[in-house]
């Protein structure tokens, strides 16, 4: 069976899809076979599968765990999400069922627990563990990138939050955050929940997704987040410019997708070191 990590981040924007598509490029760089899953996407429409198939377009009599929810709401009619849409193709493994690796998409572009009420739908943990196992049975992968939705404490409803999908997928966690002023806050709070909910975190990336300037209270708020987080493997990364040559993760691809920037070969280098140190603790 494969090995898990749930990229989760200190809020909603901080790149947490970018992230996921360096560790799948990285870990499938050092050889492992990567698959991707996304329990919970909002603002799924319009996206196909890669090879041109829509979700919904399975043989008759394969439903599968995820086209009818735990309480009877199909979502075989509902489209991709943007993030597994660029995330999965990225994949060197993937289900030939598409609820495996997305189990629940809602068309809105809102936090899941409205979503979920806005469809008339309930958000079952218990759905979400058995399509993550049965995914890292079925795909070939040995290792699933699971993407979350929002933050550590984004709800799914109205007493259920995505910290909680971690702890019953019983995985560990890379934490995503920002390095502009207020990530202190927001980060310390998030690995302060996840070591009281016993979510172990195995990496942080302080990813600069608006290229703001590395001036002394960036550079503070880099070194604030190491001494908080001690021995856990820290990747401080910038988008860079797309670089034509190499990009040190793969000769042959210059960027991750150019929607979401290029990064260059010093860059490539960090991320596939950062794979290796958490290939170690997963």
């Amino acid at each position: 069976m494969a090995k898990g990590v749930f990229v989760t981040g200190s809020g909603t924007g901080v790149g947490k899809t970018y992230v996921s598509a360096l560790l799948i490029r990285g870990f499938s760089a050092l050889g492992h076979r990567v698959t991707y899953m996304k329990p919970v996407e909002t603002g799924c429409s319009g996206f196909g599968l890669p090879g041109g198939a829509l979700i919904g377009d399975t043989p008759a009599g394969d439903a599968s765990v995820g086209d009818v929810l735990a309480d009877g709401v199909s979502t075989s009619n509902v489209s991709i999400g943007a993030d597994t849409h660029l995330a999965l193709g990225l994949t060197s493994c993937k289900s030939g069922d598409i609820s495996l690796h997305s189990p629940y998409r809602f068309a809105p572009a809102c936090s899941p627990h409205l979503a979920a009420r806005e469809a008339n739908c309930r958000i079952d943990i218990g759905h979400i563990v058995l399509a993550y196992e049965k995914l890292a049975k079925s795909a070939a992968a040995d290792v699933v990138i699971v993407e979350g939705a929002g933050g550590v404490l984004a709800p799914i409803s109205d007493n259920e939050y995505m910290i909680d999908v971690m702890r019953a997928l019983r995985i560990p966690a890379i934490l995503v955050v920002e390095p502009s002023l207020g990530t202190l806050n927001h980060t310390f709070m998030s690995l302060r929940e996840l070591g009281r909910s016993e979510v172990d975190v195995v990496g942080v990336v302080i990813n600069n997704a608006c290229g703001i300037n590395r001036d002394y209270i960036y550079n503070d708020n880099a070194a604030s987040i190491r001494r908080y987080v001690g021995s856990i493997p820290c990747l401080d990364f910038g988008h860079g410019g797309i670089n034509n040559d190499c990009d040190g993760i793969n000769e042959d691809r210059c960027c991750v997708n150019k929607n979401y920037g290029g990064i260059n070969k010093t860059q490539g280098i960090a991320v596939k070191e950062f794979c290796n140190e958490l290939a170690k603790r997963i």
